[in-house]
């Protein structure tokens, strides 16, 4: 027998958005320890991690929160470079 939706329950709250921005963009081959290391990239703020141990190929897939910038690009903090740069 099939359920009846019930009319009255409580909308749902709307899904988060996904914060994750760091992806692999560079992978070394598993060591004695049989386990790859990798190194990871920011899409928003271009944070850059040193080699880290590898947690599984499809988590890896699924990408990272940056420790930096929490994967919102309002957290970016400008560089020195765009604050001396004079405005026309």
């Amino acid at each position: 027998m099939t359920r009846q939706l019930d009319l009255f329950r409580k909308p749902r709250r709307p899904a988060k958005r996904n914060p994750r921005t760091l992806f692999v963009f560079d992978a070394g081959n598993p060591g004695p320890t049989n386990r790859a290391h990798v190194r990871l990239a920011c899409d928003v703020c271009g944070h850059k991690t040193d080699w880290v141990p590898e947690r599984s190929e499809t988590a890896e897939k699924a990408g990272r929160v940056c420790p930096k910038c929490k994967g919102d690009p309002a957290n970016v903090k400008p560089s020195a470079a765009t604050e001396a740069a004079p405005t026309p």
